[in-house]
This record gives C-alpha cells, structure tokens and sequence, in this order.
C-alpha cells in the first residue's frame, strides 16, 4: 500500500509538467498565499493541521480566503466540504464553513480520498500554489512529540490549488481501477 501511495505522488509530480489549465473547485482567481514556506516550515505547521480538531483525515490544506493561515477541504462522496481556520496559522482551530463548497464527479464505487494530508502552499516564490505532501509520521520519544517527513513538487504551470486537487483525485481513481483489474 505504501509503494502504491508513493507511486500516485510520483504520478502526480509528472502531471504537473502535463495537466491543462481548467478550474475544478471554484471559479474564482486561483487560491494564493503571499507567503513562501520552507519543508521545515511545513513540518513544523504538519501535525497541527493533520492531527486538527475536527479529526478529519488526510485533508487538503489551503489558503481558502486569503487571511495568511491555511484551512482545510474534504473530499465526500462528490461534495467538496470547506472548514475555515478560526485560529491563527500556528495553532489552528477548524469550524464547518461550508459543507457544500464546491461538487467533484465520481464515477467509482469506492470512495475516493486523499492517500495523504497535502498543503498547497508557495514554496518558490511565484504566487501559485506549490505541493507539499505529509507522508510518515513519527513520534520522537525524546522531544515527545510527533515528526513528519514532507515531499515536495513544484507547480511549474502555475496551476490553481482546484486543477492541483483534481489531479490527485484522478490518479486515486486510476491506480484503484487498476488495483481492481
């Protein structure tokens, strides 16, 4: 399971270089952070947003409304649900904004979800959102306290964070049709 995890972000990484430009999620400007984040930075934010309040699994992290700190979307048997963080960007708190945020076609009788909790964020400095993708965790029993280890691959399209998502989603549904044959 964790070699096919790892294939689906390769593939996903490739896709940067293929996908066109279409919108999935929203039809506003592409969803943007001015801040840049380092892997380190990234990690240090990680186990706030993936162990979050809500207890939801494996979700996206994005910059939804532009206030510097990142929110989270869940997949849902075709519904995009949006949860604002009402904290800050270090110590985030989640609340259900809107749980119909944006719809998603799926065609497969398995539930599709994300293999990992992945952050859209700027890395390099360009305005569009880059991926930084969380996929172990460890818990360090010396410091006590949870470390992650974080891939990343760059958005050289400059796509937005809804063609980004949507790429991911459709390798899931690839790599399980092909599982099923």
């Amino acid at each position: 399971m964790k070699n096919m995890k790892t294939s689906i972000f390769i593939f996903t990484m490739f896709l940067f270089l293929l996908a066109p430009g279409y919108r999935l999620l929203s039809n506003e400007d592409p969803v943007t952070s001015h801040k840049v984040f380092t892997n380190e930075e990234i990690k240090k934010l990680a186990d706030a947003y993936v162990e979050n309040n809500l207890g939801l699994k494996n979700p996206a992290i994005v910059d939804v409304d532009k206030d510097g700190d990142f929110d989270i979307l869940i997949f849902n048997n075709g519904n995009v649900e949006y949860y604002k963080n009402t904290g800050t960007l270090e110590k985030p708190y989640f609340t259900a904004e809107n749980m119909k945020y944006d719809k998603y076609n799926s065609t497969s009788l398995i539930e599709i979800a994300l293999p990992y909790p992945v952050f859209f964020a700027d890395k390099n400095g360009d305005s569009s959102p880059d991926m930084f993708v969380i996929n172990d965790k460890l818990f360090d029993t010396k410091q006590q306290k949870n470390e992650y280890n974080v891939l990343y691959a760059e958005n050289v399209l400059g796509l937005d964070t809804g063609v980004l998502i949507t790429i991911v989603l459709v390798l899931l549904i690839i790599v399980l049709v092909l599982a099923i044959l």
